[in-house]
């Protein structure tokens, strides 16, 4: 007997018995509906639902696909499916079930209409039991990529669905990922444990517990405390306190790759006083960016100088940005029709960098006689002022993998996002918008460079991005208890099963 109390703890913390980890979230995950979107939680939605495929960093590998094959006409894909797939409620996962999710999410096109893909289906059906079968109306470049993503395109349990259908709700989350949502409690917690009928690698986590701290401060003093033993995922923690405990041996600092491209949107619209493109270019060069990456981005993620991550396909050969020159801004001032009324900074009113950022601007802005006023906005609000073009100025950023290039250029063809609004009055915006059209459509690689090409150099030339940083996703873990964690590719990719003892 006392042998065996000798080695309990270890036994305790052995695979066999699991480990419990916490972490926390700014808010709770949701009702976990795999085909909507806010208050759904990305991350969480990954947890629990799977993709046809999935990016790797590098290209695209099957997920619920185990192999798949393209048409000469690149209208075509047929997917075959991994055997043994099920869900977490040990229904089967089959094509059967793909074809009904696809019905699903088709039946609230509308809603998803920003992703090119919901434009191009022409039919998607199951063959068999373990071949599905998805029709385009045309090539479409960007295919795997949107079938890739946190949603719509991951699948429930037919079985959950409320009528066949989605767009209304669920009646649980019942998926085929990693994890399961055992428990919600609002403005508490969220409880996650591992799915068994998961078939990728088993997680030696018994129970993930997700506190709701919103309060990024308060995440912190958890931390520190030892009430959380990890923390990831954008604004999760704040670039200061993660320089700080970077120098304490107890914890591991760690970094994503390049994510999206954080950046400021100009808006063109002939009703905004920044319709007139000198005001533009004068507003341009007229911020630091430089000062801005190096005092308040802290130097953590690269400087951008291009609307896209130039390491990305395709986006090589990017006009950069112009340079901090005041003396060439004031040039552009006086020719422009600028006023001196006050242009709208919109920014995120619970964002600290964004708020820092837009107070450096209205600085930079106020030497050469710009004014501006700022306008703190809820979430919620910000990015429909976004999607409506409510502003001069607003923060935005791109996607990221796998979206980048090609889902984000193909969203600025709806009114969805801040791009749409400050385009729309563009001179040269019929030429975008066939030039997205044909890279869209196309697969040939010499002629979506070409294209591409002319398309970066026509949004470069319209003075209304103005780009900061490739960001980055920051976490944070205790030593003490995770041997080591791995960054997902996507920037809400948490791979909690993968994590070491």
């Amino acid at each position: 007997m006392f042998y065996f109390l000798k080695f309990l703890p270890f036994l305790l913390l052995s695979p066999l018995f699991g480990r419990e980890i916490t972490s926390a979230w700014a808010m709770n995950a949701g009702n976990l509906n795999p085909h909507l979107y806010s208050p759904n939680q990305m991350y969480a939605q990954m947890m629990l639902y799977q993709s046809l495929v999935r990016f790797d960093g590098k290209k695209f590998v099957g997920e619920i696909a185990k192999s798949w094959k393209i048409s000469k006409d690149g209208k075509t894909y047929t997917f075959f499916l991994k055997d043994n797939l099920a869900f977490s409620d040990r229904s089967p996962l089959d094509a059967y079930a793909i074809e009904a999710n696809f019905n699903a999410i088709l039946d609230n096109k509308a809603r998803h209409l920003w992703l090119g893909i919901t434009q191009k289906i022409a039919y998607a059906k199951a063959l068999d039991s373990k071949t599905f079968e998805l029709k385009l109306t045309t090539p479409y470049i960007a295919t795997l990529n949107e079938l890739s993503l946190p949603r719509p395109f991951r699948f429930i349990a037919p079985s959950a669905m409320i009528n066949n259908s989605t767009k209304n709700g669920i009646k649980a989350p019942i998926g085929s990922g990693a994890w399961i949502l055992k428990e919600s409690k609002l403005g508490s917690y969220d409880i996650f444990i591992p799915n068994p009928n998961y078939q990728g690698k088993k997680s030696e986590i018994s129970k993930l517990t997700m506190k709701i701290l919103p309060d990024p401060n308060s995440r912190i003093l958890a931390f520190e405390s030892g009430s959380l033993d990890i923390l990831v995922g954008k604004d999760s923690l704040s670039r200061e306190n993660f320089l700080r405990l970077s120098k304490n041996p107890k914890y591991q600092t760690i970094t994503s790759s390049p994510q999206g491209t954080f950046h400021l949107v100009i808006n063109a619209n002939n009703q905004r006083p920044t319709h007139d493109i000198n005001l533009r270019q004068a507003l341009l060069e007229s911020i630091n960016r430089q000062a801005i990456w190096e005092k308040i981005l802290l130097q953590i993620d690269k400087p951008a100088h291009s609307l896209f991550n130039p390491q990305l396909e395709f986006c090589s050969t990017q006009p950069q940005a112009p340079a901090f020159n005041p003396k060439n801004a004031q040039n552009y001032l006086l020719k422009s029709t600028y006023k001196q009324e006050a242009l709208n900074l919109v920014y995120i009113a619970n964002n600290p960098i964004q708020k820092t950022i837009a107070e450096a601007i209205q600085n930079d802005l106020s030497k050469i006689g710009i004014k501006i006023k700022l306008n703190a906005t809820e979430p919620i609000y910000f990015f429909q002022r976004q999607k409506n073009g409510d502003f001069d100025l607003i923060f935005n950023e791109t996607w990221g993998n796998p979206y980048d290039p090609h889902s984000f250029i193909a969203s600025m063809l709806t009114p969805s996002h801040a791009d749409f609004a400050a385009q729309k009055d563009l001179d040269s915006r019929k030429e975008i918008e066939t030039l997205i059209h044909t890279i869209l459509s196309q697969t040939n690689p010499d002629i979506l460079q070409a294209n591409y090409t002319k398309l970066l150099n026509l949004l470069n030339e319209s003075a209304i991005y103005l780009p900061f940083s490739y960001g980055v996703v920051l976490g944070i873990y205790n030593k003490e208890r995770i041997k080591s964690y791995q960054m997902g590719v996507m920037e809400t990719e948490f791979l909690f099963e993968n994590m070491e003892f």
